[in-house]
């Protein structure tokens, strides 16, 4: 998925203001990524631990009390933030000279509000489950278009009705392979040039003041360009995820044959047929699994593969964990990758897995394995159990990189709470449960922040120190919940009810219903 960047919320909220450390480019410091945003704290560790690209929100009230305790000067905690691997600080004017070493400052006028941290979490988190909704339909929409023969021009059409914007695909001569949209047109040779390695896009201006993104990619040994453009300018980070979707599925295409690409891998398409529900009778599957040298009786599971910021890894990952299936059983679904294990190979593909995660390269991956099905007819069912996983996997909520649907350690109560996905009876659950909580609102969300935090830490004062609130914040708001939801925090049942409840708000948005039925 599309990373969040600072572009992306110096857009959202023009209060902001970027301070660019001398000798770099504004341009490279705007496409830097945020994963979430983390305060300082007056006391040590004055930061929580980081995974890196957060943004450190340090308010004058903070940085005047660290000062009083003389634990730390305030160049020191500049120089110590701008060691960390963080994205930027956002603070306020007058505080800092300006940026040290490589860190930006993002200034917003003070004195900064006391909930920033939270306000800017709520809306990541928000943007983020966007584009995941985006990428769950782009993603389904354009492997069909892939798998169903129409080629580059089908994929491009599908991409362009998604975003509303005008897509070409040239070579490297600049010959376009296919475009579409409202005003597709080819980009010259000698912007071409300025095009960004994907997963990666440049943002550049075009004639009469629109916008596009650009990016090259390499297929059967020889490279090609991929523009999404807007006459009117004002693309997105939405934009940058239909680029980078479309351009995984692009570069499949080349590679398989760059001189005909809307020539589909024939078995890929049978494991498409099967995991989309298309082969819905007996004699369809059974015809589709004689070729794939499956048992259509026999158990069998669906894995898939996700690697977000490069979906070719996901392809390297499921050839080296499957070994001989990957040229048999493998498809490309979007940017993940489904295949078919033989329920008595399953062990095999799951220690190979292992090894690849306790390797060296082994960020940025994640795999999810559906139960054990019963029969090849069941792949689709197995294929919805392997996105639920994976949702929970972008969204969060589970760490990876291993995610095996009947594993009640790899997926803790979401495992029974998949039952419940897009049934309403879930969410009747919740409701009843959070009462006024329940709604989705800017109101409750630091409550349910405050709430989820309690059930996962146990005490008020770890909450206090992992949200970086007071302990009085804390307890008010753990007594405002127990108002609201007029559930006793202390009793262990309530905890429970609330805490299944908590879990239930955590569920990936239920996907469409297919309706694809044709390939039998």
């Amino acid at each position: 998925m599309s990373e969040i960047t600072l572009r992306d919320l110096c857009r959202w909220d023009r209060r902001f203001t970027l301070v660019v450390p001398s000798g770099m480019q504004e341009e490279t410091i705007l496409d830097r990524a945020i994963s979430w945003a983390v305060s300082v704290r007056v006391g040590a560790p004055h930061l929580p631990p980081l995974r890196g690209d957060e943004l450190i929100v340090l308010s004058g009230r903070v940085l005047h009390e660290i000062e009083s305790t003389a634990s730390l000067t305030r160049d020191e905690l500049l120089v110590t933030l701008s060691q960390a691997p963080v994205t930027a600080l956002v603070t306020e004017p007058g505080l800092f000279s300006g940026p040290v070493g490589s860190l930006p400052l993002l200034l917003m006028p003070g004195p900064l509000p006391l909930d920033l941290e939270l306000t800017l979490n709520r809306l990541l988190t928000e943007q983020r489950s966007a584009l995941y909704r985006l990428t769950t339909e782009l993603s389904r929409d354009l492997s069909r278009a892939a798998v169903g023969g129409g080629g580059l021009e089908a994929v491009l059409q599908v991409a362009a009705l998604a975003s509303g914007r005008s897509l070409a695909l040239q070579d490297a001569e600049g010959q376009v392979l296919a475009q579409a949209g409202p005003e597709p047109a080819p980009v010259s040779p000698g912007v071409l040039g300025r095009a960004r390695p994907y997963p990666a896009a440049a943002l550049l201006p075009s004639r009469g003041g629109g916008e596009l993104l650009l990016t090259t990619m390499t297929a059967g040994g020889r490279p090609a360009y991929l523009a999404l453009s807007s006459a009117a300018g004002g693309l997105t980070e939405r934009d940058r995820l239909v680029l980078s979707i479309t351009a995984g599925v692009c570069t499949s295409l080349l590679a398989r044959d760059p001189r005909r690409a809307g020539r589909v891998n024939i078995t890929g398409e049978l494991v498409a047929d099967l995991l989309l529900g298309r082969a819905s009778s007996e004699a369809a599957v059974h015809t589709r699994a004689q070729r794939l040298g499956l048992d259509p009786q026999a158990p069998v599971v669906v894995g898939l593969v996700a690697a977000p910021e490069n979906p070719q890894r996901g392809i390297d990952v499921v050839r080296r964990a499957t070994g001989r299936l990957a040229r048999e059983r493998w498809v490309e679904l979007g940017d993940e990758v489904a295949f078919l294990v033989p329920a008595i190979e399953l062990q095999g593909v799951i220690e190979a897995f292992r090894s690849l995660a306790r390797s060296a390269d082994s960020a940025g991956w994640s795999v999810a394995l559906s139960a054990c099905l019963s029969r090849l007819r069941e792949a689709p069912e197995g294929l919805r159990q392997a996105r639920f996983a994976l949702a929970l996997w972008r969204s969060g909520a589970v760490p990876g990189p291993l995610l095996r649907f009947e594993a009640v350690e790899d997926l803790g109560l979401f495992s029974l709470l998949y039952y419940l996905w897009g049934n309403r009876a879930g969410e009747a659950f919740r409701r009843a449960v959070l009462g006024p909580l329940a709604d989705r609102s800017n109101r409750t969300a630091d409550l349910i922040e405050t709430l989820q935090a309690y059930l996962t830490w146990g005490s008020a004062g770890e909450v206090a120190a992992r949200l970086g609130l007071h302990r009085n914040t804390v307890g008010y708001r753990l007594n405002r919940i127990s108002q609201l939801t007029g559930r006793d925090l202390n009793n262990p049942q309530h905890r429970l009810l609330l805490h299944v409840a908590v879990l239930l708000g955590l569920l990936p948005p239920p996907e469409p219903q297919p309706v694809d039925r044709e390939a039998d």
